[in-house]
């Protein structure tokens, strides 16, 4: 088991690791901070589902699933030519629709567009994906419900490159195969036993009635713009939800009807106001209850 740290500045070799004993089970002790957590053997590789880590109590339940660490081929090519490229697979078969990933660092648990994409594989799960010479952290996503956009769903497909990272030289193409593996349900996801900060409350529109198919996010600033440091599953008939995090620190709880870009003129949003002007303090184990996000249609 490895612990990489998420800081870009820093190195790429793991900060901790450690073997697992017979049962499987391991413990790896580190400063608080925010992490990365990857397993492997010879033959196969984890990238485990909540990362990044952020280790502020300890953390128990932290399950790893190996998938077969392919063997990958490096070959000479052009200069200006080099690519990493191969198959998607899912369970050893070729998956249609998925997309493969290069990211330049850790910082946001290779989530996101990343520094450059493929377009969706065909039906031999193939892709391509050309690079300039570097190190980078390569990652597979499938999502069979068609969204390029937002956190990816239980039943979405996910997978990382087993070489971690990805060492691409310069007249040089390197191929490999990406396993990917299912999202489990949310409630499979919750035996991940972190003292997480809960939120829960209700969204509703200028009138008060409950406002269903709503995701509340949570933000690091005041302004509530950029990517969200967290995202819930969206709001109900009822307008209830709940947010879990293992975030530490201010932040800001708003409310939108689709994720990715800002909000268009027309589109409702909500914020949450209250005598702090919106704000919440996270800590390990922190509750905030009732709260109350009220939507508003940007000018």
């Amino acid at each position: 088991m490895y612990l990489y740290p998420t800081d870009p500045t820093a190195p790429t070799s793991p900060l901790a690791e450690t073997a697992s004993g017979g049962s499987g089970l391991f413990r790896l002790e580190a400063p608080a901070g925010t992490y990365i957590v990857v397993a492997r053997t010879p033959d196969h590789f984890a990238f485990f589902g909540r990362n990044p880590i952020h280790l502020l109590s300890p953390q128990a339940g932290v399950h790893l699933p190996l998938l077969a660490a392919h063997p990958s081929v490096r070959r000479s090519v052009a200069q200006g030519d080099e690519a990493v490229e191969g198959r998607i697979l899912w369970g050893e078969t070729p998956v249609e629709g998925a997309r493969a990933f290069a990211y330049l660092d850790l910082a946001n648990g290779l989530r996101g567009p990343g520094y450059a994409v493929t377009e969706p594989a065909g039906a031999d799960g193939a892709f391509h994906l050309p690079l300039p010479p570097g190190t980078y952290f390569v990652a597979a996503r499938l999502r069979p419900g068609g969204k390029d956009t937002g956190p990816l769903q239980p039943g979405d497909g996910f997978g990382v490159a087993p070489e971690f990272p990805l060492v691409l030289r310069a007249g040089e193409a390197v191929t490999l195969d990406l396993e990917v593996v299912e999202l489990p349900a949310r409630e499979r996801m919750a035996r991940f036993q972190g003292r997480f900060a809960r939120m829960t409350g209700v969204v509703v529109d200028s009138t008060g009635r409950p406002a269903p198919g709503f995701r509340v996010c949570l933000y690091d600033n005041a302004q509530m713009i950029n990517q969200p440091a967290a995202v819930s599953d969206p709001t109900g008939p009822d307008g209830q939800f709940t947010l879990e995090v293992s975030l530490a620190g201010t932040y800001y709880l708003g409310a939108r009807e689709r994720l990715g870009g800002p909000p268009s003129s027309g589109e409702r949003v909500g914020f949450y106001r209250d005598a702090r002007n919106g704000r919440v303090e996270l800590a390990p184990g922190s509750r905030l209850s009732d709260a109350r996000i009220v939507l508003q249609a940007v000018p």
